[in-house]
Formats: structure tokens, sequence, C-alpha cells
């Protein structure tokens, strides 16, 4: 890093944490880019006769706080369910899950992700750690609200209030009070998922990080060329 011309980090989390722990040295922050053509909103439309449809999309591990699932789900009851892509490593904890739980395995290619995130209602996202938190930034830019852990560079993807909700890191209650108001305030819902498509195309969109990173290249080709004349 230290013999770096430049040096990018995908979030303000991520940039902070290096100049902690690794070297403190210059960083610029480009964040990851959303494929917004194909992570795009469906408009699917509400039915108050079917239970209301959250989705996990992640790695079935502790980091990702998949041991929260269950608990979260369980104090939700039947009005809730929750779609999750566990595959084989889910296995060892399904005979500890609630029924409104149902594993749809690993979702291959980006076209599969997108496709479960406009046949939701909103992401469950308990992770404990991320560096940008890829994931949650995909659902918004599906118009899908995001319920995430109230984390470093979830804070950067998901406007609390506005986009979606953070919650008290580990707590359950925390998630079960924030997802049990969702579907009692369409309003809000309907707010939540017309503005979160906006917001990623603003900050996330993958051209806006190509063209930041087209910057990078420019600037330290004109800096080495300046050096030679």
């Amino acid at each position: 890093m230290q013999r770096a011309d430049r040096v990018v980090a995908v979030s303000e989390f991520v940039a902070h944490s290096a100049k902690q722990t690794l070297i403190d040295t210059p960083m610029q922050v480009i964040y990851n880019g959303i494929d917004t053509k194909g992570f795009k909103p469906s408009h699917r439309a509400s039915n108050a006769t079917r239970p209301f449809t959250l989705l996990y999309v992640g790695s079935w591990t502790a980091r990702k706080g998949v041991d929260l699932l269950a608990p979260i789900m369980r104090e939700l009851g039947e009005g809730f369910e929750l779609r999750y892509t566990g595959g084989p490593e889910a296995e060892k904890d399904k005979a500890h899950m609630p029924p409104n739980m149902s594993d749809i395995g690993y979702l291959q290619g980006d076209a599969a992700v997108a496709n479960a995130m406009q046949d939701a209602d909103a992401l469950l996202f308990p992770s404990r750690s991320e560096g940008f938190g890829l994931v949650a930034a995909e659902a918004l830019a599906c118009g899908l609200p995001v319920v995430a852990s109230r984390i470093g560079p979830l804070i950067e993807v998901v406007d609390h209030g506005e986009t979606g909700v953070l919650c008290q890191l580990d707590d359950v209650a925390s998630f079960v009070n924030a997802l049990r108001n969702l579907p009692t305030d369409q309003t809000r819902l309907d707010a939540m998922s017309r503005a979160a498509p906006s917001r990623m195309q603003e900050r996330f969109s993958e051209q806006a990080m190509i063209e930041k990173y087209l910057a990078v290249y420019r600037n330290i080709t004109s800096a080495s060329l300046g050096c030679r004349t």
C-alpha cells in the first residue's frame, strides 16, 4: 500500500478501518456499482391475503447473522414468511427453524438474485460484518426496503426511515419490532420502495463506479507522464 499511486476503498468504513489497522495513507472511496438494468423494481402488486414475504440472501455463516433468523421469524409468526439462501450449509440448523422459513437454495447468477428480490416485500439482513453491503444495495435497487443491522457500511447504504430500517446489532426484539411495523403502514412501505431505486442510481450505479475508476486511472497516467517531461 505504501508503494501504490492510489489507494481505493469500497466504503468509508473500510477506509477508516484500513487507516486504523493497516496504514494511515490517503484513500479514495469508490462504492461497488450495481447493475441497475438488472436490479430494478418489478412493481409487484400487494396482496393482503398472503404473508409478508422477507428474503435473506447471503452465505450461511455467523458473520452474516444467520443464527438470528430463526428467533426473529419465530417471534413474527404466521403473518410473515422468510425465504433464505441456505443450501447444504443450513441443513444442520433446520430442526430448530419455525415453519415460516423456507430454503430457496443457492441462487445462480445476478438474474436469479434479482428475481428473488423482485418477488419479496423486504430484505432481512442481520449481518454482523460487511465491507460494503452489496446485497443490501442490490435489494434497494429492486425497490426492496432493507431491514439490517446498524453497522458501519450498512449505514452508508441504507437511509434509516427512508429506504429501510437499521436495527440494533444482535437485538432480535429490535428486528421484530421493525418488521412488524412495515406491513401495517402501506404508505410508508410504498414510499421506501419508491425512494430506494433512485438513491441507488445516484450513489451506487455501475456506471458511476466505472467513471470514478477511469478518473483515477487518468489521473495516475497524467501524473506519470508529467514526471517524464
